[in-house]
């Protein structure tokens, strides 16, 4: 899953709602298309143990999240996300 966030200033919090431990990814664009690529990317965040699992982003710009579960134990994922401040 893909949520497009749109601009979002430096030390604005991220927080994701899950429904199963999943990989959370904050990226721009350009590594939004990496990854779905299977290209070398960079991110914030990791694998979401707790809820919520909040991710700061850390410069101006757009903002995506990708929410999956590739190398772990669900098959699928719910998530909402919300931009707290």
């Amino acid at each position: 899953m893909v949520f497009d966030l749109g601009w979002l200033s430096r030390s604005t919090v991220v927080r994701v709602e899950l429904d199963v431990m999943a990989n959370v990814r904050l990226m721009t664009k350009a590594n939004v298309e990496a990854y779905t690529k299977r290209l070398a990317y960079r991110m914030t965040g990791g694998v979401a143990t707790m809820r919520p699992f909040d991710v700061t982003v850390p410069v101006d710009g757009h903002w995506y999240v990708v929410v999956d579960t590739e190398g772990l134990k669900a098959n699928r994922v719910q998530a909402d996300i919300t931009v707290v401040a």
